[in-house]
């Protein structure tokens, strides 16, 4: 500290001990104050708390990734974050279906708890101000939002510093900003680069969302229209199809399931041959190769600015997809291929190599993970668990089991069975019934995973399986109050 002339007239001034003291403590405030100007115009504190960018694709299931094992499809922009960072091997949904899921994203709960099962209904506006996004806005981040918002049909547009949002499903025929044709998936990327240049000089850090259409079907019945600059990816591949989309798998479901159910009708377009199914499974892996080029393009512009050191990536899907499994199309039930996704945290600050952990993870984990990455309180009405305590330590404790969710009120146009059940070590079981009462009961699944990862045997109603499936009922029994 430097003292001038007039601060030495000060001392002479006051030969009072206390008032000198006083002048010292006031002197001494105002130069912490400068030097926490300096610190923020020239964004080092920008750097005591990271960016981050929240990436979310829609319908694409845990294997749907090469560095998980799929050679059939190229993603090496989401592989190379895994690799970097740290890849959570058993991540699930716990409610599979877009709009629902989003919801428990975006407020860290169940959707028991936030009571929306159904496209139509929007937050309030406390549940809102609620959603990690509005809690990093009113603790001094940047928030942006791309893409697909997915809840209700009010747009929460005057929230955000910037947002690119759009309501419903959105369509992959867009135009850029000349009127030329541009595939929504690439529009998208062009959107995130134009935020992330935008915030090169700010002080501030920031939050964005990314949330993709991709590799969801375009309307109804619904088809998979990727870019056509890709048209030609996978053409004379011969994709793997999954054990059970064969034939004498389309019976596991009884006929009181099966019959006029969406999942089986949307079968019929996209899957119901061979054929069929190897064209639509590279459509949608073709959907898959766009979003990781725009990946690759984020990650090149954090470099170019220099964002990339303290730039944590997020990256996890909606919820998955039925490739033909047990003759479906689409999600909502309770198989893997429908509640397990991809999960990825990059955080850069760290050195985590390509960590796997093992541990069950949640949707609902995403939003207190996000707001422990940006040091602010996470609120009690969050069910959700911080994803960084076990990157730290994958010894600290944690949930063994889960509880799964899809209540869904069947009409003669969309017969959808609801859906409870639990996950809980290495065995599920799930229960289907009519809209929401679980008295009505359809159908019962019950596998265990040490002995038949795929779901190819449902123990439900095999003999000696009685007191696995009892416990099984008291722990979905036990889950069910817990995520209440």
């Amino acid at each position: 500290m430097i003292y001038t002339l007039k601060h030495m007239y000060l001392f002479n001034f006051f030969k009072n001990k206390k008032e000198i003291t006083l002048i010292l403590l006031t002197l001494l405030f105002f130069h912490c104050k400068d030097i926490r100007n300096n610190i923020e115009a020239n964004g080092e504190e920008k750097q005591e708390r990271p960016n981050i960018i929240f990436l979310l694709t829609d319908d694409q299931r845990w294997d749907a990734l090469s560095y998980v094992g799929n050679k059939s499809l190229q993603t090496p922009n989401i592989d190379a974050l895994a690799t970097k960072g740290i890849y959570f091997n058993n991540a699930y949904v716990t409610t599979s279906i877009c709009a629902v899921s989003r919801a428990s994203i975006l407020s860290g709960q169940y959707a028991r708890r936030h009571q929306i099962w159904g496209f139509s209904k929007n937050f309030t506006e406390e549940q809102l101000n609620n959603t990690y996004p509005l809690l990093l806005k009113k603790s001094g981040y940047t928030i942006g939002f791309i893409g697909k918002y997915g809840v209700g049909n009010q747009l929460p547009e005057d929230k955000f510093d910037y947002w690119k949002g759009f309501s419903g499903q959105g369509t992959f025929d867009q135009k850029d900003d000349q009127g030329n044709p541009i595939h929504l998936t690439e529009k998208i990327g062009g959107q995130a680069l134009e935020f992330l240049n935008s915030q090169r000089e700010a002080s501030k850090p920031f939050c964005l969302s990314i949330s993709f259409k991709a590799p969801h079907v375009e309307g109804d019945p619904g088809y998979f229209l990727p870019n056509k600059a890709y048209d030609s990816l996978y053409t004379d591949t011969k994709i793997k199809v999954p054990e059970t989309s064969k034939p004498t798998f389309f019976d596991h479901f009884p006929e009181r399931f099966t019959k006029n159910n969406v999942a089986r009708n949307r079968w019929e377009s996209r899957f119901a041959t061979p054929e069929m199914q190897q064209a639509s499974i590279k459509k949608y892996y073709q959907l898959i190769f766009g979003v990781d080029k725009v990946v690759g393009e984020i990650v090149e512009n954090l470099k170019k600015t220099g964002q990339d050191k303290n730039t944590v990536i997020l990256f996890t899907s909606d919820n998955g997809f039925y490739l033909g499994e047990y003759g479906f199309a689409g999600k909502w039930y309770g198989s893997d291929p429908s509640i397990r996704v991809p999960m990825i945290i990059y955080d850069p600050r760290k050195q985590s190599e390509g960590k796997r952990v093992d541990k069950k993870v949640l949707n609902i984990d995403i939003a207190p993970t996000i707001l422990s990455i940006a040091n602010v309180k996470i609120p009690e009405t969050i069910q959700g668990k911080d994803l960084t305590k076990i990157m730290q330590n994958q010894e600290v404790q944690w949930r063994d089991s889960f509880f799964y969710e899809h209540l869904w009120k069947s009409s003669d146009r969309y017969y959808i069975p609801s859906t409870e059940g639990v996950v809980w070590k290495d065995k599920k079981y799930m229960k289907y019934f009519m809209n929401e009462d679980t008295d009505e009961v359809i159908f019962e699944e019950l596998y265990d995973f040490s002995i038949d990862s795929k779901e190819t045997k449902n123990l439900a109603s095999g003999k000696g399986q009685e007191d696995l499936k009892q416990i099984m009922k008291q722990r979905y029994e036990l889950a069910k109050k817990e995520a209440q």
